[in-house]
């Protein structure tokens, strides 16, 4: 794939997919044109971390996906799954039209989404990421609803990317490994990182990741942890996850809380901590095992996917998963790194590159 003009359309519900896509965004722009397609806080996160980069240029989406599995309540939660499903059929409507205007102005060759659902076209090779096959959703109605509109919205493009291996060492369980996924054009990758793994000291004990969307647990989570953490000996440091602002401050003589990881040299500040203590956000999972660190998980509260993730590596004894974030408490004795050996980010990209490549010439009736 050279020369090409790419769009490349990202996810803004939390972090992870504009940091899983990262490295391949950076690969693909070695010989391509990249047009960024994007909104909030995924936005801001890929113009600081391709600032320097030539042959870039962004866009915002005009409509937004809501937020969804809001609610504390079960009838509120279960009254958002509904509104907020409506509203995410109806942002993929206006992101497909504002997806087609751009590849009409820019000339685009190809798209790669990675969780925009509305980033396709029938004219164009078009490839979307996605580890959610299947939502594991509790309620039976609704995850069969969601696995007709998962399938409908998956045969739209001609091949998904799956970040995650293909046999029992994968990490993603039922999420990615269904029948769902044995019914539409499949590739399973390995992991997605930003990361790197680089030989460090650990100079920082605890390494605390306030990751996202949902910002109503946010301040409960780094609030337990914040007094869990006073007890403990060591450094800690907090990154909040917050790309609209930019603060520093000091909490006591060993605990530091930096807003994002914004001006800090992330790899360093991951590869130098004992013990990482985040979400079990699949982006995470993904991090953890490209470094292969000691990690502490929470689940966001209500989010399906999280909990679904945090159940299944608690089985798994991947990593310590504590289910609840009002009951943080370390535990060193279930602490355990991820032993997976196989291939990581850097053969990773160069398969979904091989794949993109298969696709290019038989849709464009080479």
């Amino acid at each position: 794939m050279n020369k090409k003009c790419v769009l490349f359309s990202v996810c803004s519900l939390g972090l992870g997919h504009a940091s899983r896509s990262l490295p391949l965004i950076k690969e693909i722009i070695k010989n391509n044109k990249v047009i960024i397609l994007s909104d909030g806080n995924a936005l801001k996160f890929l113009k600081e971390e391709l600032k320097n980069k030539k042959k870039i240029t962004f866009y915002e989406k005009i409509k937004k996906y809501p937020k969804l599995e809001e609610g504390t309540s079960f009838w509120k939660y279960n009254y958002y799954l509904v509104k907020d499903s409506i509203l995410t059929y109806i942002a993929i409507k206006k992101e497909n039209k504002q997806t087609k205007e751009i590849c009409q102005k820019e000339k685009v060759d190809l798209i790669i989404s990675d969780g925009n659902y509305g980033s396709f076209s029938k004219e164009l090779p078009s490839f979307l990421i996605a580890h959610q096959i299947e939502f594991q959703i509790k309620n039976p109605f609704y995850k069969k609803i969601s696995s007709l509109f998962n399938k409908n919205i998956f045969n739209k493009y001609d091949k998904i990317i799956i970040p995650d291996y293909g046999g029992e060492e994968n990490i993603s369980g039922k999420l990615s490994h269904n029948s769902l996924a044995k019914r539409i054009p499949h590739v399973y990758v390995g992991v997605l990182s930003q990361f790197k793994k680089v030989k460090l000291k650990n100079k920082i004990k605890y390494l605390v990741i306030i990751s996202g969307f949902l910002h109503e647990h946010k301040e409960e989570f780094f609030l337990n942890a914040l007094k869990e953490l006073k007890k403990k000996k060591g450094k800690k440091v907090f990154i909040m996850g917050d790309y609209d602002k930019n603060y520093k401050k000091r909490i006591g003589k060993e605990i530091e809380v930096y807003s994002s990881f914004r001006g800090l040299d992330k790899n360093k500040l991951f590869n130098s901590s004992e013990i990482i203590i985040s979400r079990t956000g699949y982006t995470t999972l993904m991090d953890l095992i490209e470094v292969g660190k000691k990690a502490i998980l929470i689940p966001t509260p209500n989010q399906s996917e999280q909990e679904y993730l945090g159940e299944y590596h608690k089985n798994k004894n991947f990593f310590n998963i504590i289910k609840n974030q009002k009951e943080i408490k370390i535990d060193f004795k279930k602490l355990k790194i991820p032993e997976a050996k196989l291939h990581k980010t850097k053969e990773s990209v160069k398969l979904i590159i091989k794949e993109i490549n298969k696709i290019i010439p038989r849709k464009n009736g080479i």
